[in-house]
Order: structure tokens, then sequence, then C-alpha cells
């Protein structure tokens, strides 16, 4: 079985589950650049965190866009992100 983490949003909290943090992009960045609250896509097997001269961006590889972009609200929960981490821990066992 999966972990879960609670995440608060504007309507209560909802419970996701944990992924691997392993973004090297993430890792170095500064604390006032570091996305609060941390979206979903941090911990998504999905993500491909970039940096540019405007600022920091994640495109997903799963729905091929874009997902987020710095000062855009963050996205907390997604199917997509819980779907491939249920499969990466069921693959594990």
């Amino acid at each position: 079985m999966s972990s879960t983490e609670q995440v608060k949003t504007w309507f209560g909290s909802v419970e996701r589950c944990m992924g691997k943090d392993d973004s090297s992009v993430l890792a170095q960045l500064p604390v006032g650049i570091y996305p609060n609250p941390e979206p979903a896509c941090a911990t998504c097997p999905a993500k491909d965190w970039y940096l540019t001269r405007k600022g920091l961006r994640c495109y997903c590889s799963e729905k091929n866009v874009v997902a987020w972009v710095s000062n855009d609200d963050p996205v907390i929960a997604c199917d997509a992100r819980e779907r491939l981490i249920k499969e990466e821990n069921d693959n594990v066992r």
C-alpha cells in the first residue's frame, strides 16, 4: 500500500500518495524560489522541472503539457500522479 500525506487546500485537506522527491532542479533551488505550497508535480514520476530566465516550470510527460509555471496556483492533486505512483509502488513489490 502506498504511503499518503495530507495537503491543505482552500476547501479543506486532501490525501494524496507520497512520491519520491528526486528532482535535481528542485533540490538546487533557493528557498525563495522553491514552490510554496509544494505542488503535486514535485513528487510526480511524470515531472520534468526546468528553470528559465522568467521562472520555474514543470512539464508533465504524462499529459504532454506545461503543468506549472512560477507564481501560478500549484496543482495540489492530480489523477495521473496518483496512478503513476501507485503503479510504481506496485512494480516494486
